[in-house]
């Protein structure tokens, strides 16, 4: 399954990928704390998702577990600054769309602003 965080599609197996937690515990994070280690994350380094691709596709595998029809994310820095100053966007995406990205992004094609303008509605 592909997932995007920001401007970098992941691939994410979940069958392959270890549970974090054990049920239980998992069962007890929300959504919401889930953002919160994310806005930790991109608030320290605004380019985890290229810098450590895995920490993103644990966040993404993380995110697709709390919420299975969500596959992109957008963690966004606006002027307030520290962990306020993220933004998180979560969309669900048409998997055919996300697959041509993909392609895009294996061969080159795929750059910041396509991913702006075709998913987030935004100029880079």
């Amino acid at each position: 399954m592909l997932f995007l965080v920001n401007d970098l599609i992941v691939e994410l197996n979940p069958e392959s990928m270890v549970h974090p937690l054990d049920g239980e515990r998992f069962s007890n994070l929300s959504l919401d704390y889930i953002a919160h280690l994310g806005k930790e994350m991109f608030a320290a380094d605004p380019m985890a998702h290229r810098h450590s691709p895995e920490r993103a596709k644990r966040l993404a595998y993380l995110i697709h577990l709390k919420a299975p029809r969500t596959n992109a994310v957008s963690f966004s820095l606006n002027p307030s600054g520290g962990l306020d100053g993220v933004d998180v966007e979560y969309k669900s995406l048409n998997e055919m769309m996300l697959g041509v990205l993909y392609q895009q992004q294996v061969t080159g094609e795929l750059d910041t602003q396509k991913i702006e303008m075709a998913v987030w509605n935004k100029a880079a």
